[in-house]
């Protein structure tokens, strides 16, 4: 609104002006006035112009003193290109510090990517030391059991070696009762049943074995009333074992050394799964003997062949008597018949050892002998 009212201000103001000079132009034409000397209408002419300078100078005041705008348009032009200039200089400066700031970021945002990546690293790395934390003292905690009960086996270990000097010491006037390795009771027990069942049938065995080294002359330690000494840790392996197992175990005492009357015994646990080793009618052996007509020649060839066969039978697995390390039986008849077949036969003979019933890990071996003669 102010911009209009000046404008048409103006033009009322230059129109009157140019009125004026005009009529005074006109009226010195008129009356034909010269000034320095020149003629009447190139004096007219001057007043023209001179009344359109003082319009020109007219406007501009008027705009000058009305209008800051055109002020600073007319008399600060050279400051305003300057203050431009300045301005120009200053926003270059401004995106050269705006590019710097934004590579600077960039770089920023790449070191914190990296960082984060780190930290990802750091964090899994303190889960993993934080299981294996956990792990480690779950492992001291079994470390700790264990000590504690390897501490337990130290003692009972240390009342065998009082056992064994014990022992020691009898052996220049006593008489052995067990030998090392015997066995001195066995039982079979299924795999896979509860822990309470498991103990009640080792305890019933070592039951048995208490009256049978009794029955043979071993004696109770005057302190602890023990008879048999068995390591307590073995015990419970073999408590988990049986557990553990889903068939059939034989489950054996053996004397850990020779047993002295009088003393007691130091005695160990063995397993061993009972199988079937042979069937029934099956062949364990065969074996040719030629013409012999000497019947104690003829006997010891078969007792050779037993041996074969006893010697077979135990490496199959078949556990044999301690004392006489023998595993089986032959009918005397059987054997008997043998020796006459082979003394009255006039040609060599194929002799075969036969099963007589299933035999299995605990035996005893049955077997019969078969003679059939080999034709050529």
């Amino acid at each position: 609104m102010y911009s209009i009212l000046l404008i048409l201000t103006l033009i009322i103001i230059s129109g009157i002006i140019a009125y004026i000079g005009d009529l005074t132009g006109f009226r010195i034409g008129k009356k034909k006035i010269s000034i320095f000397g020149w003629r009447p209408h190139r004096t007219a002419v001057f007043i023209t112009i001179l009344t359109g300078i003082l319009i020109s100078i007219l406007t501009i005041t008027v705009l000058s003193i009305l209008s800051n705008d055109v002020r600073t348009a007319l008399f600060g032009l050279d400051e305003l290109r300057q203050r431009q200039y300045e301005l120009t200089q200053e926003i270059k400066v401004r995106n050269t510090m705006l590019e710097d700031t934004r590579k600077e970021l960039e770089e920023k945002t790449v070191e914190l990517n990296k960082l984060e990546e780190e930290f990802q690293r750091l964090n899994k790395q303190i889960e993993l030391q934080t299981a294996q934390l956990d792990s480690l003292l779950e492992t001291r905690q079994k470390l700790t059991e264990e000590r504690d009960s390897l501490q337990q086996e130290i003692v009972e270990l240390q009342e065998t070696v009082k056992a064994l000097y014990s022992g020691i010491s009898w052996l220049r006037s006593g008489d052995i009762i067990i030998d090392q390795g015997e066995e001195i009771a066995m039982t079979i027990i299924k795999g896979g049943i509860p822990e309470e069942q498991v103990e009640q049938e080792l305890i019933s065995l070592l039951n048995q074995a208490n009256r049978k080294v009794l029955e043979l002359g071993a004696e109770p330690d005057e302190k602890t009333g023990q008879i048999l000494i068995i390591s307590k840790r073995e015990y419970d392996e073999v408590v988990q074992k049986i557990q553990q197992s889903d068939g059939e175990l034989i489950v054996r005492l053996l004397a850990a050394m020779n047993v002295i009357r009088g003393e007691m015994v130091l005695a160990n646990f063995a397993i061993l799964e009972n199988k079937l080793v042979f069937t029934e009618n099956e062949i364990i052996l065969v074996e040719e003997i030629p013409v012999i007509n000497d019947a104690k020649e003829a006997e010891n060839r078969l007792f050779s062949i037993l041996r074969k066969v006893n010697l077979k039978a135990v490496q199959e697995g078949i556990i044999p008597e301690p004392r006489t390390s023998l595993v089986g039986t032959i009918s005397a008849v059987n054997l008997f018949e043998m020796v006459r077949t082979i003394v009255q036969s006039e040609t060599a003979l194929q002799i075969k050892v036969i099963a007589l019933d299933d035999t299995w890990t605990t035996g005893p071996l049955r077997v019969r002998m078969e003679a059939e003669k080999i034709l050529h």
